[in-house]
């Protein structure tokens, strides 16, 4: 028996007879705002960012990782399944330079989550068929629209990670900018064959690396802004990451120092910038490696993850509401910080948590998304952090996006295995605590998007099908008096999809609701005679 759980798209068409479209007309984006220490959407509810990293855009080949296995559409389902609500891509400015290329992804991907049978004959690949149907040579800009299109459509939140300037450049990048680098390359001939010179030595030329400057960082950020201002899936520019240097380093980043190298006066320009391009959308400034206090103390931590300059020296946005800081928290296994060897670890974790960034939460300064965090194999001082950490973001009530989807990151791997399809169990049974609600794109400001059971006057109520408990909270059994049930249905009040389960081919079947956010949805349940629709309350 193969039964098969999805969650699937917004689409307009779907809409139920239920007299919804005066909700659809008062659909809003659904943009995100920081109140104190928590986010509200537009209609002023809390919610919380639960997220994964999918990372490539940054890298030598960008485009995401994986499509050489997996077709984007499965993957971008496969994450919403997951439970996942949220999307953080890293990106690096040369994808936006003229002539920027992609490596191609594996275009004969029959991928189980997006792959129906159709066509029949490949290419197979959704990147393949959007080629085809656009008729030009698509280039990575091109691939991240595709993405935000899909989670424009799906009630995906995407977070765009400026991750270094130049690709796979991210560990020797210390700053928002660079300078023209300089470096040898061997000469080729028509077939692409080095040329040796009389000495025997392949001949090279000198090939020079342009700049990134800080400008040209902020307009790249601009361009972006426009491009996706009528985007709501996209609600987060995470405008640096790691920014880093130690303390002896005269290069590295600081903050409050007023200099070149002040990473809180660069926040804010950029910040601003964006703001200007669409006010909507939220700036994440993460922290730096190493801050010099007023007093003189030097305190150092991982990098992207010291925001004790905050404290001091508070990012100032046209738009205070917009802020919203995101620092990183790593375990031994990526370096062994002299932290983990204490006596007393790992309860000294939540005290050196709050000192490094979470005061800025207990204070009510602003929201903190962990932007990453992730953890290799289990066992040891490693994964002790990993469950301690767990326990603080579920306590604090702090937002996150796991590093990563992908399982081709050396210090931690990833939510999949090598095959990309199989997923590491019991990261996932940590994370499921802390995952969190979808948060849909378009919301119905009238009434917060829920409408009232008057409104459902004109559902028949199902006589051949019995759902219960209803009102529910945590799980829905849908039981058919005497036939099988091909296909059970949950719709949210726009005429979303929300849930589908597909051959059932049983006469009852029990699953989770604890997915969905608390109001009325309508449950659509088709068996070998008919179709019967019942109300539904999730309280």
């Amino acid at each position: 028996m193969n039964k098969k759980i999805t969650l699937v798209s917004f689409i307009a068409s779907a809409f139920l007879s239920l007299g919804l479209a005066r909700a659809q007309q008062n659909c809003e984006p659904n943009w995100l705002t920081a109140e104190g220490n928590t986010l509200v959407d537009a209609a002023g509810n809390e919610v919380i960012l639960a997220g994964v990293n999918w990372f490539g855009f940054e890298t030598q080949i960008s485009i995401p990782h994986g499509l050489y296995a997996r077709d984007v559409d499965g993957m971008l389902m496969h994450i919403k399944e997951l439970g996942f609500n949220c999307i953080r891509l890293p990106w690096h400015n040369g994808m936006l330079r003229e002539g920027a290329d992609f490596q191609d992804p594996n275009a004969w991907v029959q991928d189980p989550f997006s792959y129906k049978g159709i066509p029949e004959v490949g290419p197979f690949s959704n990147l393949e068929i959007s080629k085809k149907v656009t008729g030009k040579d698509l280039k990575p800009i091109d691939i991240m629209d595709y993405i935000v299109d899909w989670c424009q459509e799906n009630d995906l939140k995407i977070i765009l990670d400026c991750h270094s300037r130049n690709p796979d450049a991210y560990l020797i990048e210390k700053l928002w900018y660079t300078e023209d680098i300089f470096i040898k390359e061997d000469v080729l001939d028509e077939n692409g064959n080095k040329i040796i010179g009389s000495d025997g030595k392949p001949l090279q030329k000198d090939t020079i690396i342009a700049a990134t400057t800080e400008q040209q960082w902020i307009d790249d950020w601009v361009f972006l802004t426009e491009r996706y201002k009528d985007k709501s899936a996209v609600i987060g520019m995470d405008i640096n990451n790691e920014p880093n240097g130690k303390i002896d380093n005269p290069a590295g980043a600081r903050w409050g120092t007023g200099d070149a190298f002040d990473w809180r006066l660069a926040a804010e320009k950029c910040g601003n910038a964006i703001l200007e391009a669409n006010p909507n959308v939220l700036i994440l400034v993460e922290g730096i490696e190493a801050y010099i206090k007023p007093d003189g103390e030097l305190t150092s931590y991982w990098w992207g993850g010291n925001l004790q300059g905050a404290r001091d020296y508070p990012v100032r946005l046209s738009n205070p509401k917009k802020l919203m800081y995101s620092p990183h928290e790593y375990g031994p296994r990526v370096f062994d910080q002299e932290w983990f060897s204490a006596t007393d670890f790992p309860e000294n974790m939540p005290g050196i948590w709050e000192d490094q960034f979470n005061f800025l939460h207990t204070n009510k300064t602003s929201p903190l998304l962990i932007g990453e965090l992730g953890i290799q194999g289990r066992g040891g001082k490693d994964e002790i952090w990993f469950q301690k950490f767990i326990d603080f973001i579920k306590e604090k009530k702090l937002h996150y996006t796991f590093w990563a989807m992908n399982p081709n990151s050396g210090d931690t791997g990833g939510i999949l295995t090598n095959d990309w399809i199989s997923v590491e169990q019991w990261k996932l049974d940590y994370l499921e605590p802390i995952l969190s609600n979808p948060i849909p794109n378009c919301i119905n400001l009238d009434g917060g998007g829920t409408l009232s059971i008057p409104d459902f006057e004109d559902v028949a109520e199902a006589k051949g099908v019995n759902i219960s408990p209803n009102p529910t909270r945590e799980s829905l059994q849908v039981e058919s008096a005497d036939e099988l049930i091909k296909t059970i249905t949950v719709y949210n009040l726009l005429g979303s999809e929300v849930l589908l389960f597909e051959n059932v081919d049983e006469k009852s079947l029990r699953f989770s609701v604890r997915g969905l956010s608390s109001g009325v949805y309508v449950v659509k349940t088709i068996t070998d005679s008919g179709m019967y629709t019942t109300k539904l309350m999730r309280n």
